[in-house]
């Protein structure tokens, strides 16, 4: 749908398990894909199966490659830091040795202090670059950023607006208009908006959505429903009361009212968007891995084919 998915949500809803599931779906499909971290989240690497350093650097790592029928697909992560990014901006000005002496001598932290949002539209900035080297003849044919959770990513998303109002002329202005049409285009970005089955993050799902679609004129993709229970062979034995007694019977009761409320929420959440909702699996681990985000993948790529 977009050259580049922004994932975003409230903080434990899973959401850069999401990213790792979409860029693992993307790659199964032949796509080349490059997945950008914006907070430096550790597991993002493990997620995606490579070692736990991998990718945290500007240039970052591919951790895989020849997958999808063609054995076209990849996946490449990179972390993405303002300092970096505006070193690289000034290196291709040809100015790399002012760029590196501005944040060696802390320069880049006192302008961010000084103008707020100055530091998020480097990031932002750099992302367009990239989604313009998006594409058939490119490096890349998709990026998916694990976004910052949903308050920074709606200040994240109001610092091109803010700039430009600010600035008045200048390579700043024009660099925060670039991005604001960038954000408002579905054809170069969409917002993947993340939450859980559960009453408060279902609400604030939909108070972010609402935010991003009319007041910054984002696109929303479809939305994901992580961690959704759903066990019809245990409701049809809580009905029919065909459970043991003691604690195997309260555990099955228990799981069946979670089931409950994972249908009540999201039929909530679909009645009041008009955008697809996809749902992944509730997996019963401590802990996920690459192997659990294939899984995943495997879900995202069954229900986006069933419509």
């Amino acid at each position: 749908m977009s050259r580049l998915l922004v994932v975003a949500g409230k903080g434990g809803v899973g959401k850069t398990t999401v990213t790792a599931a979409l860029a693992r779906a993307s790659a199964d499909r032949g796509l080349r894909v490059l997945v950008v971290s914006l907070d430096g989240r550790p597991g993002l690497a493990a997620l995606l199966g490579g070692r736990p350093d991998a990718g945290a650097t500007y240039e970052g790592d591919v951790l895989a490659a020849g997958l999808g029928p063609e054995r076209r697909g990849s996946i490449h992560l990179r972390t993405l830091s303002a300092s970096e990014a505006l070193q690289d901006y000034l290196a291709t000005q040809g100015l790399a040795r002012l760029a590196k002496r501005l944040v060696s001598t802390g320069v880049v932290d006192v302008v961010a202090s000084a103008a707020p949002g100055i530091d998020d539209l480097l990031l932002l900035g750099k992302i367009k670059h990239l989604v313009g080297l998006a594409g058939p003849d490119g490096p890349h044919d998709l990026i998916v950023a694990d976004g910052p959770a949903a308050g920074h990513a709606l200040s994240l998303f109001r610092s091109p607006a803010a700039m430009a109002e600010t600035v008045r002329g200048g390579p700043i202005r024009s660099q925060a208009i670039e991005v604001q049409q960038m954000l408002r285009d579905p054809n170069r970005c969409r917002v993947v908006l993340v939450t859980l089955p559960e009453s408060t993050p279902v609400s604030e799902t939909l108070e972010t959505a609402s935010m991003l679609t009319d007041e910054i004129g984002t696109t929303l993709a479809p939305m994901v429903v992580n961690g959704f229970d759903s066990a019809p062979d245990i409701d049809a034995l809580v009905v029919a009361d065909r459970l043991p007694a003691g604690q195997l019977g309260d555990a099955a009761r228990f799981r069946a009212r979670r089931c409950a409320v994972h249908r009540r929420e999201l039929d909530r959440l679909t009645a009041a968007t008009d955008v697809d909702v996809l749902t992944l699996p509730h997996l019963a681990r401590a802990g996920l891995g690459a192997a659990d985000v294939r899984t995943l993948a495997t879900a995202l790529l069954d229900r986006s084919a069933a419509g």
